[in-house]
């Protein structure tokens, strides 16, 4: 894990490294990934040129999208370079590695978790699932109110309904607890399902 000065925010990341086999460096191979800003505290292992920067989208709030090869025993960041050579845009990028997410067919459980709920998709790919509408039309049912998502760690995701106040308190004080236990933790904010995009969610238990 390192810590990248990217424009004006500290963010911490998977290792990148690159030394990687040619032969999964193809777009099939792309997927999103969720990372955290967190804000400035101190020095960064290293500041990135633009080139040099992961190509990102923002979810909201503190939550980030990166795009990666999946070089099967770890993910390689898409650069802003890299994406000049892969010759297509941002929008792109985006369109192909959700494309990607929603073609592997992941084995995706929605769990009762006490007064909340939680999903579960293998370990690599729980917070990407926020990018996916059809799993949040899926679950809509299983909640009051609009569904209250949140991303504590990159393999966790814990929902219930904007109505559930026990819920929502109950996701609040697990989340707490994951990001002081997880190894790589995300983020403790909440985001409400708006149609079909997620809006930062600032009533109770925000």
């Amino acid at each position: 894990m390192g810590v990248w000065l990217i424009g004006d925010v500290i963010v911490y990341t998977e290792t990148m490294t690159f030394e990687k086999p040619a032969e999964r460096k193809k777009p099939e191979f792309i997927f999103p990934r969720i990372y955290v800003a967190l804000p400035k505290s101190g020095s960064a292992d290293i500041t990135l040129s633009h080139d040099d920067s992961p190509v990102e989208a923002s979810l909201g709030a503190d939550v980030l999208i990166w795009y990666a090869y999946d070089m099967d025993s770890h993910f390689e960041i898409i650069s802003n370079l890299e994406l000049k050579n892969l010759g297509m845009s941002s929008e792109a990028l985006h369109q192909l590695a959700i494309h990607n997410l929603n073609s592997l067919n992941l084995e995706i459980r929605a769990h009762q978790n006490g007064l909340f709920h939680m999903i579960t998709a293998g370990g690599n790919f729980e917070a990407t699932l926020l990018l996916l509408p059809h799993v949040w039309d899926f679950v809509a049912s299983m909640v009051h109110g609009r569904v209250v998502a949140v991303i504590p760690a990159r393999d966790l995701i814990f929902f219930t309904g904007e109505d559930d106040v026990e819920g929502l308190s109950e996701m609040r004080k697990q989340t707490s607890r994951m990001l002081e236990m997880a190894d790589k933790p995300l983020s403790r904010q909440f985001f409400v399902r708006a149609g079909d995009k997620w809006q930062l969610y600032t009533d109770h238990a925000a």
